[in-house]
């Protein structure tokens, strides 16, 4: 069994399948870290049972997508399991705890029939006894319940007592593992030592009491049948949601660039990450749907400054399949003919079906003058034309590192923090607008000073996963769009 963090904790690669508690005091990160033990699990084809009172299915399921989980992941592994919903809505027999053991029970047996290629003949039926499942074990099964004390509040202490008791058991018949989470101080000494009494581990969180900080600790002060000299552990949560190991003082290798990780690293899959490398990793895994060693990642990093642009409106139905291709074809041809598209021979260009990102590795100023030079010539391409045959395009403008890689048809593509800003910057944008990422623009106004009249600060953005992009905007007479995009 494998969680988040596990060399960190115990100094060891692998532990046995267990049900842990992890308790802490309230927003100290354990929602957080049952996520990621989640994702984790998910991406290693493990079914998932989470139980939350606090989100709805819809909700849910939509965490999951925005954290990278594909749709055939959410339907085919994922099983949620709001209790509160339930009992005020499924009569007498859900205003007790037990229907929520006898679910997971037909889930893992269903799952495991499944799993096994053979028929399930056990479809539609409730398990009221642990007997039914000493012969279907599935050894790949996950359960998370966040949190204990939810079901405590709907129940009673008692009754969750009874449950834990019961599930302790049934984890040991079919192997299961998995995380419940308890907010403490809620229980007094006694009864904390009597529910622990039904898990295999506990990890404990702790705010870091010198500091006012994001920073807070953790350590795994139990395992049974394993000998521990448990530690604490710092962590911080990223704006991302993402638990970040710091571990300081060690010599962890990047499983992307394969380079001494200097200052923290980020643990994800018992691997370790620059920081800013993890999303690549994800995003490549994603794409391809192998490993890196599959992929053939370059050890050399490549800085650039990008340019990412698509036609507005390209996708409207009514549009033929033809018209947006000569929309397109039109949109390229404009862009080779500016002159800060051939100053630079090398160039990474990957066509995005509705534009294209382009990479300037030795000049930062060629994806703001390309995108200058392009508006221009847009208006003249679109004087007289008809609503219908205009080309209206929005562009993102960002720099950032990219990797080389080899695609499974040894074609050579690039992918890196570097673009996937740049995407995100130009998704805020509308058309007319040529928006720049903080840290481009503050590289250009420091160039030179004709940059200051145009490139202007509009403020800052939310998007996915609680990340804020602070953007500015290029406009003239002659290019951009004055208006600041409206905030979603």
């Amino acid at each position: 069994m494998h969680i988040p963090g596990l060399l960190e904790l115990t100094e060891r690669e692998e532990i046995p399948n267990c049900m842990i508690l992890l308790t802490g005091n309230s927003n100290v990160g354990k929602s957080c870290y049952s996520r990621e033990y989640l994702l984790e699990r998910i991406n290693n084809s493990s079914d998932c049972v989470y139980i939350s009172c606090t989100n709805t299915e819809e909700q849910f399921q939509n965490w999951m997508l925005s954290a990278g989980c594909s749709r055939d992941q959410i339907d085919s592994n994922l099983h949620f399991i709001n209790p509160y919903i339930r009992r005020n809505s499924g009569g007498e027999s859900s205003s007790k705890l037990p229907w929520i053991l006898s679910e997971i029970k037909e889930i893992t047996v269903n799952s495991h029939s499944s799993n096994a290629g053979i028929p399930n003949l056990n479809a539609g039926k409730k398990f009221n006894g642990i007997e039914n499942l000493v012969k279907k074990k599935n050894p790949n099964f996950t359960l998370i319940i966040d949190s204990l004390n939810h079901l405590i509040a709907l129940f009673g202490l008692k009754e969750v007592e009874a449950f834990a008791t019961d599930l302790y058991f049934t984890s040991k018949i079919q192997q299961l593992s998995g995380i419940c989470s308890l907010t403490i101080p809620s229980l007094d000494e006694e009864q904390f030592e009597r529910l622990g009494l039904s898990f295999d581990a506990i990890l404990e969180m702790a705010f870091k009491e010198e500091m006012e900080s994001r920073l807070r600790a953790m350590k795994m002060t139990l395992i049974r049948g394993v000998v521990l000299t448990p530690k604490w552990v710092d962590f911080e949560i990223t704006k991302e949601g993402l638990i970040r190991f710091l571990q300081k003082g060690s010599d962890f290798i990047c499983y992307v660039c394969k380079s001494k990780i200097k200052e923290n690293p980020i643990s994800y899959s018992g691997l370790y990450f620059h920081v800013n490398h993890l999303e690549v990793y994800k995003k490549l895994v994603g794409i391809y749907g192998l490993s890196l060693s599959e992929l053939g990642f370059s050890s050399e990093v490549m800085d650039a400054s990008f340019f990412f642009i698509d036609i507005v409106g390209l996708s409207d139905p009514s549009y033929s399949v033809s018209s947006q291709r000569q929309k397109i074809e039109v949109l390229n041809n404009l862009i080779m003919t500016c002159s800060a598209y051939n100053l630079e021979e090398k160039k990474i260009i990957l066509p995005t079906g509705d534009g294209m990102v382009i990479g300037f590795p030795l000049n930062p100023e060629l994806a703001l003058k390309l995108g200058i030079q392009l508006h221009q010539k847009l208006r003249t391409y679109n004087r007289g034309k008809g609503e219908r045959d205009r080309i209206k395009v929005r562009i993102g403008l960002s720099s950032g590192p990219v990797f080389s890689v080899s695609d499974i048809k040894n074609n050579q593509n690039f992918w890196g923090p570097g673009i996937i800003l740049a995407r995100r910057v130009m998704d805020i944008g509308g058309e007319g607008h040529i928006l720049i990422s903080d840290s481009l623009a503050k590289a250009l106004l420091a160039l030179k000073d004709e940059y200051k009249p145009i490139i202007n600060y509009i403020g800052d953005y939310s998007i996915k996963h609680g990340q804020v992009l602070t953007l500015y905007s290029a406009y003239a007479d002659d290019f951009g769009n004055p208006e600041a995009p409206e905030k979603r």
